[in-house]
């Protein structure tokens, strides 16, 4: 047991002098204020990166955040607009479907009506009489037209002179 006890001393002993080396920063085999001071500023120095580090994160969350937030309300703009544009085109949808209704109303109330079936009944009489004109003879009448039109002219100019004239004459013979 005893054996067993120096053993176990000579690995605590062991144990502790690694303990103390890695605490010997100037090297000169004891520890002192020295050691101590180099291992503060060690602490220290790593705790300022921590600082740059934490620093960092926080200022890229606070970025993430406000492109996040400035996405959202963009996002939010988009689909109210979207939204306006869509609700304009279903009013305007449903305003035509009522005038296509209204026009299909009036188209089938008047095809409904009775002159009009008088009209139908009438057609092929008026398409046998319209087969029946010459063209040619149709287009040399309405190529001398303008010719009559002018001698009716004329002839109006001269019934109006001659109505002045009587009409003179019978005022004398008053």
């Amino acid at each position: 047991m005893e054996k067993m006890n120096q053993e176990m001393d000579k690995a605590l002993a062991a144990r502790f002098a690694a303990l103390h080396a890695n605490d010997d920063e100037t090297g000169d085999g004891k520890i002192d204020l020295a050691d101590l001071k180099k291992q503060l500023d060690r602490v220290e120095a790593q705790l300022e990166l921590q600082d740059r580090q934490n620093r960092k994160l926080l200022y890229n969350q606070r970025l993430r955040f406000l492109i996040t937030a400035v996405l959202s309300v963009l996002l939010c703009i988009v689909v109210a607009v979207l939204w306006h544009f869509t609700n304009e085109a279903y009013r305007n949808v449903l305003e035509t479907s009522a005038q296509v209704n209204a026009l299909a109303d009036t188209l089938q109330s008047s095809l409904d009506t009775e002159d009009l079936n008088e009209m139908m009944q009438t057609m092929p009489d008026l398409v046998d009489k319209l087969s029946a004109i010459d063209v040619d003879a149709l287009n040399e009448v309405l190529n001398k037209l303008p010719a009559l039109m002018d001698a009716v002219t004329q002839l109006q100019t001269q019934f109006e002179s001659i109505a002045n004239a009587f009409s003179g004459f019978s005022v004398l013979l008053n």
